[in-house]
C-alpha cells in the first residue's frame, strides 16, 4: 500500500454558475420537518415528485411563451425592413429574451430541485453522511439544477474517469445543447415545404413557442427525475450505512474482504463510464466505516476479481451484493459493465442480474422502498 491524498479534486471552488444555485438554495423556505423518507410510501413519493414535475413544466412553459414571443413578433414586423435593421432588432430582442429566460428557468429548476429535497428530507440526515466542499449534498443539488458536470474527484487513488473518453462527453453536452436549435430548424422548414410560410394567417415562426415549451418541458422533467435519482442515493447510502453498523457486520469480515468492499465500488464505479455523484457518496460512506485511508490500485479490475476468489464463500457473496448495488447506483448500466458481468458473477450470472436489473429500475423509476430491498448486504448468493 502507499500513502496517498484521500480526497483528490479537479477544482477547489465552485463554478460562478454553481455559486448562482447555492446562493439561491439558501434562500428557499426550510420546513421544520423531521419525517424520514423510508416512513413515505413509494407512491406517495411518487405523488409528490410528480406534483412538482408538473408545476415545473407548467411555469417553463409559461416562461418559453413569454419570452420567445417577443423574438418572433419582432421577427415576423421586420421582416420587410433592411436587414441592417431587421437582425439588428432581432439580435438584440434574441438576446435579451434568451438571458431573461434561462434565469427564470435556472430558478425554476433550483425551486424543483430543493422541493424534492424536502420530501427526502435530507437536513434531517445530511449529517449521517457530511461531506464538505463541492461534494456536498447542497453542491451537487446546485449542479443537479443547473445542468452543471460534476468535477473530477479521485478518492484513495480511485479514477473514475479511467475509462471515459472525456472528448466523448464533450461532444455529448454540445449535442445535447444543440437539440432545441435543431429541433427548430427542422419544424420551421418542414412547416414551409409542407404547409407555406402562414398557417391561417400566422406567420409559421411561431412554431418555435411550441418548440420552446416543449423543451423547456424536456429539462424540468430531466432535472427532477435526476435530482430524485440523486437524493435517493443519498438517502439509500446512509441507510446502508447505518445498517451495517447496526448489524455489526464489519467484524464478520476478514481484512480481505473489507479491502475488496472499496475494490467492489470502485470498480462498479469505472465500468460505468458514468461519472455520478451517487456511486462517489456510496464510495466515500464505506471508506469513512471502513477508515481506510490509503491508495492501493482500489480500480484495478484483475485485482478485484482475484479478491473475489481469495476470500471466503460468504464474503465473496457480500462483496457481490456491493458490487451489484454500486453497479446499480446510477440508474443504468453501460455497454462496459454488461460486457464484465459474467467475469464478475461467474456461475451466479443468473441470480446476480435480475438484481441489479430490478434496482437500476426501481431506481430510476422513484421506487425508494423497493430499491432499498434490493439493497441488503448479507453472506448469501443474491
Amino acid at each position: 500500500m502507499s500513502q496517498y491524498t484521500i480526497y483528490q479534486i479537479s477544482q477547489t471552488k465552485p463554478t460562478l454558475l454553481e455559486k448562482f444555485g447555492l446562493y439561491y438554495l439558501q434562500f428557499f423556505k426550510k420546513n421544520d420537518s423531521d419525517h424520514n423518507v423510508f416512513n413515505l410510501s413509494d407512491n406517495e413519493l411518487a405523488n409528490r415528485v410528480n406534483k412538482i414535475t408538473l408545476k415545473g413544466i407548467v411555469l417553463s412553459s409559461i416562461v418559453g411563451i413569454t419570452c420567445v414571443y417577443p423574438t418572433v413578433w419582432v421577427d415576423v414586423f421586420f421582416a420587410k425592413h433592411s436587414n441592417l435593421v431587421h437582425y439588428s432588432w432581432l439580435a438584440a430582442t434574441t438576446i435579451m429574451s434568451i438571458a431573461i429566460e434561462l434565469y427564470l428557468l435556472f430558478l425554476i429548476s433550483l425551486k424543483a430541485v430543493y422541493q424534492v429535497s424536502e420530501i427526502v428530507n435530507i437536513h434531517a440526515s445530511q449529517k449521517d453522511l457530511e461531506q464538505d466542499g463541492l461534494f456536498s449534498v447542497k453542491n451537487i443539488l446546485a449542479r443537479t439544477a443547473l445542468e452543471l458536470p460534476d468535477p473530477e474527484l479521485k478518492i484513495i487513488g480511485i479514477d473514475p474517469f479511467k475509462r471515459i473518453s472525456k472528448k466523448n462527453l464533450l461532444i455529448l453536452g454540445l449535442l445535447y445543447k444543440a437539440k432545441i436549435f435543431v429541433t427548430n430548424v427542422i419544424v420551421k422548414y418542414a412547416l414551409i415545404f409542407f404547409i407555406g410560410k402562414t398557417i391561417f394567417g400566422v406567420s409559421v415562426l411561431y412554431e418555435a413557442i411550441l418548440v420552446e415549451c416543449f423543451w423547456n418541458s424536456v429539462v424540468i422533467r430531466k432535472v427532477v427525475l435526476e435530482a430524485r435519482l440523486r437524493l435517493f442515493g443519498f438517502a439509500l447510502a446512509n441507510k446502508i450505512g447505518q445498517n451495517i453498523l447496526n448489524n455489526n457486520i464489519l467484524n464478520q469480515l476478514s481484512v480481505n474482504a473489507r479491502i475488496g468492499c472499496i475494490r467492489a465500488i470502485g470498480n462498479a464505479v469505472v465500468l460505468a463510464q458514468n461519472y455520478h455523484p451517487n456511486m462517489i457518496l456510496l464510495l466515500v460512506k464505506f471508506q469513512q466505516i471502513l477508515k481506510i485511508n490509503e491508495s492501493n490500485k482500489y480500480d484495478d479490475f484483475e485485482i478485484f476479481l482475484e479478491t473475489l476468489k481469495t476470500v471466503s464463500k460468504s464474503e465473496r457473496f457480500f462483496l457481490l451484493d456491493l458490487f451489484t448495488i454500486a453497479a446499480a447506483f446510477d440508474g443504468k448500466l453501460s455497454v462496459l459493465e454488461k460486457q464484465n458481468l459474467k467475469t464478475v458473477y461467474e456461475n451466479d450470472y443468473e441470480i446476480y442480474l435480475p438484481r441489479l436489473t430490478r434496482l437500476t429500475s426501481n431506481l430510476t423509476q422513484g421506487k425508494l422502498h423497493a430499491a432499498m430491498a434490493d439493497c441488503s448486504l448479507d453472506f448469501e448468493t443474491g
